[in-house]
């Protein structure tokens, strides 16, 4: 039944080998596993000065997708759709050895049977790599390569000489850039690249960034620049270090990574993730996904944020798909509990009748679309969302079917993030301020709460734990090591600080489980921080990419979308699920838990919901509390 190919990798068909058969330990019994589903399993040679090594097994007849861990040569993957796979030995993202030149078999997985492919690992020379969840093609600094088309990875200390020029690039400019930014002066989406600038194009980009009114600005509102960020003199520090150092003589580069996050055998031996692929085609060229939401007949959403765009439907027990052609773009999206959809800048979506509500503000003191960058039920189903650009937060009320909305108080806020603890208090995430705020609906009070003394830091979104505890990140922060996550006590304002010890973390979300464990978002990683002894575990994604939220189970499965590979590398739209425990698998259909404020789809109210008329609903555009913001602008001095 053994065949060995000529790279020495040994793989069984799997017609032969019943799960009867399994060795014992090595696999779960049948009544563990969904029905009609095969397992795959097997050997691995190889050194271990090659780091963490990973199995990923791709269903070529569905597209779907399987990784697990190689521990102590071996590996199992369960409850695998039967079909056509392709097995791939390779390095895992974010560690050293992601560039190891993968190795491929194939193998077909049958019902209730077991699969075998065992590896060989015999080049076990590691390239070079780089860190971050985007991907910089044709990058290498091996001596026996070609010269290389496009740029070469270098270290830390050359791409960015030390001095006074590099402190303030790390201070400030990291705070919303990625490490390789700077030096990857080829233009392309944002973040990954730019334009080549010599210094009086450096000079623009410095006071355009600096001196307003800069990204996401309004109209009597604060930049995001905080004047305190920059001394005297710094300024012209800047413009020449970035001149020097990134001008258009600069060949492209990234920075080599140099060290990887630590990673648990024992906790990778558990874990298994399933990767649900939609390709890129002609129709639809670049897709690439941001948010997953849970219907409560256990199918999920996402939106295509491509060229195209579609509200994206995935029945993740069965791989099937479908997409709602011209409706996608924006970042959120959230399921109702009749199966429509809210998202983008407001819309209300019904994948079953083609109907399509857009809500706007009406009247001419502050006339502009609704915009909803995150949004989230309350107990009794009203969808409270952030305003990025105006800085506002809105309430769409399920009774009246109308918008609700707040100018913020607070300088530089930028509503990103929004959650509700279990008192349906709502918090919102600011993008500039170093903080969260909370606003009582009852009361009508806002309160800031600062995280970190430090800003810009880019606090993207945030959870609530059943304690009522308030958990978020910093994206971005001084220096490259020290992204963080913060537990707020709201009560007390005491903040707790737990860094997060991964170089380059890019942490997005964090978001509590029904255990109140927190899971955090990272390029290419997801996150366990168990508060009982303040321990972290370290989850590598099947592929180089940024996270942008998480989606939690009620059975504990943590769902996200891999944006990044979408983005910059060409893998299409994806839904990912990761199942801590492989052998703990209850169901494939993705659902919130009752218990859970980070999704919700029962609601208290119980009235009708509203008719949806597939026009564009008008609500008044006055904030329900005028002159607040200009208050809280004229008690701060007038900053801008």
């Amino acid at each position: 039944m053994g065949l060995t190919n000529a790279r020495g990798i040994r793989w069984f068909r799997p017609a032969a080998v019943l799960l009867a058969t399994l060795l014992a330990g090595l696999a779960p019994a049948l009544a563990e596993q969904l029905p009609g589903m095969g397992l795959l399993s097997g050997n691995v040679t190889a050194p271990k000065s090659v780091g963490q090594l990973s199995i990923y097994a791709l269903n070529t007849d569905k597209n779907i997708g399987y990784q697990v861990f190689v521990v102590d040569g071996r590996y199992r993957a369960t409850n695998l759709f039967p079909g056509h796979y392709a097995v791939t030995l390779r390095g895992t993202a974010g560690q050293l050895n992601w560039s190891l030149k993968p190795q491929t078999v194939k193998a077909e997985i049958q019902s209730g049977k077991l699969a075998r492919a065992d590896f060989k690992l015999k080049d076990s020379r590691i390239p070079p790599t780089y860190p971050g969840g985007m991907t910089y093609e044709g990058f290498s600094d091996r001596p026996d390569d070609p010269p290389q088309p496009v740029g070469r990875i270098e270290p830390y200390d050359s791409v960015y000489p030390p001095g006074p020029g590099r402190h303030i690039v790390e201070r400030i400019c990291f705070a919303c850039h990625e490490v390789s930014f700077f030096s990857y002066n080829v233009p392309r989406t944002f973040p990954t690249g730019h334009t080549a600038l010599d210094k009086d194009g450096w000079a623009i980009t410095v006071d355009r960034m600096s001196k307003g009114p800069g990204l996401f600005s309004a109209p009597g509102k604060a930049s995001y620049w905080d004047a305190k960020l920059m001394a005297p003199g710094e300024r012209e520090i800047l413009i020449d270090y970035l001149a020097e150092n990134f001008g258009p003589q600069s060949v492209p580069r990234v920075v080599r990574q140099e060290s990887e996050p630590r990673l648990d055998p024992k906790i990778l031996d558990k874990a298994e993730f399933v990767e649900y692929r939609v390709p890129n085609t002609p129709d639809f060229p670049k897709r690439a996904t941001h948010t997953i939401t849970f219907n409560a007949d256990g199918t999920l959403y996402t939106l295509d944020r491509g060229s195209r765009g579609s509200v994206l439907w995935i029945d993740p027990t069965t791989g099937a798909h479908k997409d709602h052609v011209d409706h996608g773009g924006g970042e959120g999206i959230t399921a109702d509990r009749d199966g429509t959809v809210w998202y983008g800048a407001l819309r209300h979506f019904d994948p079953k009748t083609g109907l399509l509500d857009e809500y706007q503000y009406k009247g001419p003191e502050h006339p502009r679309r609704a915009l909803a960058l995150t949004s989230i039920f309350d107990s009794r189903g009203d969808l409270w969302s952030t305003d990025l650009v105006g800085g506002g937060l809105q309430k769409w009320d399920r009774k009246t079917d109308s918008l609700l909305w707040w100018d913020v108080p607070v300088l530089r806020s930028r509503p990103y993030g929004i959650t509700l603890d279990h008192n349906d208090k709502v918090w919102i995430a600011e993008w500039f301020s170093g903080g969260v705020t909370s606003f009582d609906p009852k009361t009508q009070r806002f309160r800031h709460y600062p995280l970190t003394p430090l800003a810009p830091t880019n606090i993207r979104r945030l959870g609530a734990d059943s304690k009522n505890f308030i958990w978020a990140c910093t994206w971005g922060a001084p220096g490259i090591d020290s992204a963080a996550l913060y537990r707020l006590n709201p009560d007390t304002g005491e903040v707790q600080e737990h860094k997060l010890d991964i170089l380059y973390a890019h942490p997005y979300d964090a978001a509590p489980d029904d255990e109140d464990h927190i899971w955090v978002a990272t390029d290419n990683h997801i996150l366990r921080f168990d508060q009982t002894t303040n321990s972290w575990a370290r989850y590598p994604v099947p592929t180089r990419t940024d996270i942008a939220r998480l989606s939690i189970t009620g059975e504990g499965t943590v769902w996200f979308a891999e944006r990044g590979a979408g983005q910059t590398s060409g893998y299409g739209a994806v839904a990912v699920a990761l199942y801590p425990d492989k052998d703990q698998i209850k169901t494939f259909a993705a659902r919130y838990s009752e218990k859970s404020n980070h999704g919700r789809t029962v609601y208290a109210y119980h009235g009708p919901d509203a008719t949806m008329t597939g026009t564009v609903k008008l609500s008044s555009a006055t904030p329900q509390n005028p002159g607040a913001y200009a208050a809280m602008l004229s008690a701060a001095g007038g900053a801008q």
